[in-house]
């Protein structure tokens, strides 16, 4: 339960507010008032004060006098301003001094219960960061000093095969890395994928954040079983369970963790989540594992805070028995020419030596790798006769009767999508320019996913690693720069712009101004006046 104190020199201003708002429903348990200045101050030497509710112009020391003694005496106190006259000077200084908001009198109460809910909520938002800091914040810095844990190193290696574990060599790995498993052990790997967090977060809170995650995976998908949770350099989580055979899990206990973990996660860490289930398998096939469950998330679209299972995910994407398709579909859309054209050449290479090899064979193949050229093409729009059409000058379709056909074929048709869709401009680039494009309009990151055609986890992953900032922060930085342009060269009321760019609380906006330029609008606008 909340404290809130209302500060007035008009008793009637006081008894208005005590009476017209429904302090039961903000869960506000005791409200106290005070007439002046020394009267409030008083209150604050006896209690803790969560929310102040402030006329600016009193007798005996004004509202921003007094928001300065708590500013100093009890910072945690957010403080909403009420003032009979919009004087820009005075709203201009509690806006410097981090007062929450401010209000023109008369006051309409539904108006004002909506700000101080709001007041409420932010205080409680930053409670629970204080607390997971607290939490997390020993075991966090024991992590960041320990990133490289043996464990860790083993799992992400061999999931991007910079080790390959065969019964040759598992038990060597395996002593070397001193993991508790044997050469028959068997894995259940799990990937979670933070799909959007739903505040906004520094970079360390982020971090911090993803921990926390990682954390009650442990506790809550793993349990008593014995496994490893990580994040791979890719910034993938993983669960993997260590399938020990007296405590198997079955498949309905493991689907309702996931589920309590998602509401768990959403509740008590602001984000988004959805679970991968794979299949129980060998040290030799994980990395097979591990790719199918990138291979589920990079084809949903849309579907966030769900439990999805390996065996009962039915894909749309290309599958094929002679390679990876779905991996060719990302090297292309990411514009990797040279892989693209090393691994055509090596999965020709091996078709070409297996004995198997007939023109069956390579006419299936091309098949399938023409049903991968539309998907993509269609993904983006286009199709397969007006961009060869342009291209060769020709419309009809040649089938390969030959390996050497088959792969020159392939290469030209790689080359020309590549160059095409990457002729200006990356996947990155495209949603830099929607966002700049977009910086008046409300921009999601499921937009930008959707824009670009990515899965929303995926693309948050691929845009941090290109550009080293995360999207939410990219955004605000771009409109902070627009801000500050209209600021200094324009003689645009600061509101206005505020409004411009979607801000319809001016406090809101100045604190993320603030943050970027290290300095009010206010105070940037008197320089270049």
């Amino acid at each position: 339960m909340y404290k809130a104190l209302i500060v007035d020199d008009e008793i009637y201003a006081v008894l208005g507010i005590k009476s017209g708002v429904n302090w039961e429903a903000l869960q506000v348990s005791e409200v106290y008032e005070a007439y002046n200045m020394r009267d409030a101050i008083k209150v604050f030497e006896r209690t803790n004060i969560d929310i102040m509710i402030c006329d600016i112009e009193m007798p005996k020391g004004n509202g921003i006098e007094l928001l300065e003694w708590v500013n100093e005496k009890s910072p945690d106190t957010e403080t909403i301003f009420l003032t009979a006259h919009s004087n820009f000077d005075f709203m201009k200084r509690a806006i410097q001094l981090d007062g929450f908001d401010y209000l023109l009198k008369p006051i309409e109460f539904d108006v004002l219960q909506s700000t101080i809910s709001k007041a409420l909520q932010s205080i409680q938002h930053e409670l629970e960061l204080n607390r997971l800091r607290e939490q997390y914040q020993p075991s966090y810095a024991l992590w960041s000093r320990k990133k490289t844990l043996i464990a860790d190193k083993f799992w992400n290696d061999l999931f991007t095969q910079r080790i390959v574990c065969t019964p040759a060599n598992a038990a060597n790995l395996l002593e070397d890395h001193e993991l508790p498993l044997h050469e028959q052990s068997k894995i259940l790997p799990i990937m979670i994928s933070v799909e959007t967090w739903t505040r906004e977060f520094s970079v360390r809170d982020e971090e911090m954040m993803e921990y926390a995650i990682r954390k009650a995976a442990s506790e809550m998908l793993l349990s008593d079983q014995k496994g490893e949770v990580i994040q791979t350099k890719q910034g993938v989580n993983v669960v993997v369970a260590y399938m020990e055979e007296d405590r198997l899990v079955n498949e309905q206990e493991l689907v309702r963790r996931c589920e309590a973990y998602i509401q768990s996660c959403k509740q008590y860490f602001y984000c988004e989540i959805s679970c991968y289930i794979g299949e129980v398998t060998t040290l030799y096939e994980a990395q097979h594992i591990y790719n199918k469950l990138l291979e589920m998330e990079y084809n949903n679209m849309h579907k966030s805070n769900q439990v999805y299972s390996l065996q009962q995910f039915h894909m749309k994407p290309i599958t094929l028995k002679f390679t990876e398709f779905s991996a060719w579909t990302i090297l292309i859309e990411q514009g990797k020419l040279e892989e693209m054209e090393k691994e055509i050449k090596r999965c020709m290479t091996a078709l070409r030596s297996d004995s198997r090899l007939s023109a069956g064979i390579v006419r299936a193949f091309y098949q399938d790798f023409q049903q991968m050229i539309h998907y993509i093409l269609h993904k983006n729009g286009l199709t397969s006769h007006e961009l060869f059409l342009h291209t060769d000058g020709v419309s009809q379709e040649v089938i390969p009767r030959s390996i050497e056909e088959l792969q020159a074929i392939a290469l030209h048709k790689v080359s020309v999508i590549c160059h095409y869709l990457h002729r200006n401009e990356s996947i990155i680039q495209r949603v830099q320019c929607f966002i700049a494009d977009h910086l008046y309009d409300p921009i999601t990151r499921e937009q930008l996913a959707s824009y670009v055609h990515l899965n929303p986890a995926y693309l948050s992953r691929l845009f941090k690693r290109e550009v080293g900032d995360s999207i939410t922060d990219y955004i605000l930085h771009e409109r902070m720069k627009l801000a500050n342009e209209l600021i200094r060269n324009t003689k645009l009321p600061i509101s206005d712009i505020a409004k411009s760019l979607g801000y319809t609380n001016f406090s809101y906006f100045s604190k993320m101004y603030k943050k970027v330029y290290q300095a009010t609008p206010q105070h940037v606008r008197r320089q270049y006046a």
